[in-house]
């Protein structure tokens, strides 16, 4: 998967998720796609700590196949 492409699923996920702007994501490949894992810790306001993950699968042209987030 080359950096447009990457930088392209990037733009989507940053629009879709503005708390993620800025994370990179880990890129895997699986077959002909990609996995795309974009992770990112938030404070709580109590002071404890939310781990955000949002894992994405693409094409390579940088089409999203499928997305899901989890928070835990």
């Amino acid at each position: 998967m080359d950096s447009a492409a990457i930088n392209k699923v990037c733009q989507s996920v940053y629009t879709r998720v503005p708390a993620l702007q800025g994370v990179k994501p880990k890129v895997s490949p699986q077959g002909s796609r990609y996995l795309l894992i974009f992770s990112k810790t938030n404070k709580l306001p109590t002071g404890k700590t939310l781990e955000q993950t949002i894992r994405v699968v693409a094409d390579e042209e940088g089409n999203i196949i499928k997305m899901s987030s989890s928070r835990g």
